[in-house]
């Protein structure tokens, strides 16, 4: 290792299932681990196909769940130059390593934005997260008080962030290798590509096409996640909804370049990869007007962004897509352009100078 290499800890939440978390922080560790000595420290992990480079994985206790936060606060990192922390429980680490950096999605939401949660709660389950908020927000914000340095994925995280934890914070856009998406044809198909969770709105996507007017026109749907029996039998009752569960990278990357356009309606998603995938493939968004769709979308310049978002106002554009091909087209070669500046060439600069500033001070 040269003289610029350091030592770094980088504590990520238990990783179970797929989506874009995985992804960015695979790719920081392999970035990272070119030039330091990299080490990953989670409490379980089971995903496969993820590249880390020469980062090491290792696993620490207690692996319960629901004990989790424990193994963040109580794991060693002395003989570490610096501890880079994600969403909670890690970024309770902070608490008790020093200097750390914490690379923020989002201000915990059960613990700030918590109502999205208890209106599809049972009592039960209600009074146990009551009893989180009691418990665990105030090692939240200890530890966002405690943390040296705040990176936000987006502005619209850099304005929870100081919302909530009133703490200033730096921009490090979650990017993608751009020049692994390829453009292809604009096909008889929109293409949905999430976690199947409650707060990504997939069923409402679904439903959507039961109100699409060009019978020519399919939904196929990409993802997985603890929704994913309910999204497949709510698939199941739509004709023109396909329904394909995980799928490899080379076969999203295809579904992306042959796609007329993607669907994608989260609630106040914090980045969001999706858009920026499609974009790359030469694809316009159909998407939520809020969170940091508003940042990786352009309404009526790469998509368009829809107020209030329900069923009927995606089918609207998805038929406007389809009787507007040429339209498609236009907004799809503006996406690419636009999204050229989430290559991880143009972001990662961001996390090296961060680490220079934050090792240095």
């Amino acid at each position: 290792m040269d003289k610029k290499s350091i030592r770094i800890a980088i504590f990520i939440p238990p990783m179970i299932g797929w989506g874009g978390g995985p992804q960015f922080l695979s790719k920081i560790a392999a970035h990272l681990s070119e030039k330091h000595y990299v080490e990953i420290f989670t409490t379980k992990f089971s995903l496969k196909g993820l590249n880390f480079n020469k980062a090491k994985l290792t696993l620490i206790k207690p692996l319960n769940k629901y004990l989790s936060p424990i193994a963040y606060l109580i794991k060693k990192t002395k003989d570490f130059d610096l501890v880079i922390l994600t969403s909670f429980p890690t970024n309770l680490a902070s608490i008790t390593h020093k200097p750390s950096i914490t690379i923020c999605a989002s201000p915990t939401l059960f613990l700030y934005e918590k109502e999205h949660f208890l209106k599809k709660l049972g009592l039960k389950k209600k009074i146990m997260l009551i009893l989180k908020n009691v418990f665990l927000k105030k090692l939240d914000l200890l530890s966002a008080k405690k943390t040296t340095l705040f990176l936000s994925v987006s502005e619209r995280t850099k304005r929870k962030v100081k919302r909530f934890y009133k703490r200033n914070s730096r921009i490090f856009y979650p990017g993608i290798d751009f020049d692994e998406f390829k453009s292809g044809r604009y096909g008889n198909y929109v293409l949905s590509v999430s976690r199947f969770v409650s707060h990504k709105r997939v069923d409402m996507v679904i439903k959507s096409m039961g109100y699409v007017k060009n019978k020519k026109i399919k939904l196929k749907v990409v993802g997985c996640g603890e929704e994913e029996n309910k999204i497949k039998e709510l698939c199941e009752k739509y004709p023109n909804v396909e329904f394909l569960g995980f799928v490899s990278d080379k076969k999203l990357k295809e579904l992306y370049a042959n796609c007329l356009a993607l669907v994608y309606v989260p609630i106040d998603e914090p980045e969001g990869y999706a858009p920026i995938e499609a974009g790359a493939s030469g694809k316009a968004t159909i998407g939520a007007n809020e969170g940091g769709l508003k940042e990786t979308v352009v309404n009526r310049r790469t998509g368009f962004l829809i107020d209030n978002v329900s069923p009927i106002k995606i089918a609207e554009k998805i038929d406007f897509f389809a009787e507007n091909r040429k339209i498609a087209k236009e907004m799809g070669k503006e996406a690419k352009r636009y999204t050229k500046k989430f290559d991880w060439e143009n972001t990662l600069g961001v996390l090296d100078t961060a680490i220079e500033d934050v090792v240095r001070d």
